[in-house]
């Protein structure tokens, strides 16, 4: 058996050190749903750290600051880009592929998620589409990269058997098959053989790669990281979506979550659904902008 680094020895006591302090379970399955925070000025869950050991836990010791998005989560998030920035200011909200999402009727008890592609059904509409566990048919849907907008979006649509939802966005949005350095350009296809690499982008733990483990049928099982709020984001070969991040394979004690890039590949295994058996399912149809 390989040795732990010292690095990720000290990462998984830090991380049981501040998982005791803040009341995270270290065990919660990946990628499910989390609880939003308070808001902190304009945005919520926009928390710029410079404490040293959340640069080292982030593993960026040398940094000025790290940002938190979600709560449990160590790494340094994925920041605004400026295509959501510059859509804010013509009063729209951006959607495409890892576009954070909060997802909740009531003030406080949003849950956080991210967006797997964006674009439109065969009436023309705007859609996106989650992970199914991330709420339920009638729910608001915001983006947490232009919360000062409000509901912009409503989940319409929610097979929980393969836990997708579709959500259908306001006429003040705008969809995008490029977002935050994540490009689309096709959707499904063969699966990935064994050991082929994939990798997700998501709002908790930003962009990882891994092996594929299992890919067939309707689910893909890779050793790619995530952890609460990374569901629903894009897992990709390439400019291909593949799938879309449901949540860890292992029950406890064996669900460990991925919540700092010390781990390296010290996590539980991650199940995704496969996009084309999301396709298939969808009503309405799909197609990128």
């Amino acid at each position: 058996m390989r040795r732990l680094s010292a690095a990720r020895l000290f990462a998984v006591a830090m991380l049981c050190f501040t998982s005791a302090v803040t009341g995270t379970v270290t065990g919660s399955t990946p990628a499910h749903a989390q609880n939003a925070e308070a808001p902190v000025g304009d945005l919520q869950n926009y928390v710029w750290r410079t404490d040293p050991v959340s640069k080292v836990l982030a593993g960026k010791p040398a940094a000025d600051k790290v940002l938190y998005r979600v709560p449990g989560s160590f790494f340094d998030a994925p920041r605004t880009p400026p295509e959501a920035e510059d859509a804010l200011r013509r009063g729209r909200a951006l959607y495409g592929p890892s576009t954070p999402l909060y997802v909740g009727s009531v003030p406080g008890q949003e849950v956080i998620c991210t967006t797997t592609v964006a674009g439109y059904n065969d009436r023309g509409q705007k859609v996106a589409i989650t992970a199914g566990h991330c709420g339920e048919v009638g729910d608001a849907v915001q983006s947490a990269d232009a919360p000062q907008l409000g509901r912009t979006g409503m989940i319409t649509h929610v097979n929980h058997d393969l836990d997708y939802a579709v959500i259908t966005l306001a006429p003040n949005t705008e969809v995008t098959r490029s977002y935050n350095g994540v490009t689309v350009n096709r959707l499904g296809g063969a699966p990935v053989p064994a050991g082929g690499v994939v990798c997700k982008t998501g709002v908790a733990s930003g962009t990882t790669c891994g092996y594929t483990i299992n890919d067939g049928g309707t689910r893909n099982t890779n050793h790619v990281c995530a952890m609460q709020g990374d569901s629903g984001a894009p897992l990709m070969e390439g400019d291909r979506v593949i799938g879309m991040i449901n949540g860890g394979i292992w029950g406890p004690p064996f669900n460990v979550s991925c919540r700092t890039p010390l781990q390296g590949p010290v996590h539980a295994p991650t199940g995704s659904l496969r996009m084309d058996a999301a396709l298939g399912d969808m009503p309405g149809g799909f197609r990128l902008p």
